[in-house]
């Protein structure tokens, strides 16, 4: 008769298991968020897998950091602001036609936009 192997899962969206959920070795799984943990030996939980659970925003809590470039593939990213209410501010590009580079000065400022006359005209 086969043998079932029934790993420990957790059906509440952006909820990894504690380190007290799982022994060493052992593996669960969130159905909610698609992602799969494992506890290791220095008593750490783990996410293990491909790069399908990983999130920006997985990327960006609690000040962690990363030295990948990333993709953003037709996204924008968008700014809320200190107020949260419907006034945003997306940053999006137009669909490029050949690879492209804007460097930002490294200097302190403000950056000019097309309407901002002033602005261009100091430039020029």
């Amino acid at each position: 008769m086969p043998q079932v192997i029934k790993v420990k899962r957790n059906e509440i969206a952006s909820t990894p298991p504690g380190t007290g959920d799982l022994e060493v070795g052992e593996i669960a799984i969130n159905t909610a968020d698609q992602k799969l943990y494992i506890k290791d030996s220095s008593n750490n939980i783990k996410e293990v897998g491909g790069a399908v659970g990983v999130t920006l925003h997985d990327v960006t809590q609690a000040n962690n950091s990363t030295s990948n470039d990333i993709h953003l593939d037709g996204s924008n990213i968008v700014f809320e602001g200190s107020t949260p209410d419907a006034a945003e501010l997306t940053l999006t590009v137009q669909d490029p036609d050949v690879d492209r580079v804007l460097t930002l000065p490294n200097a302190d400022g403000t950056l000019a936009t097309d309407g901002d006359i002033i602005a261009f005209a100091i430039a020029l």
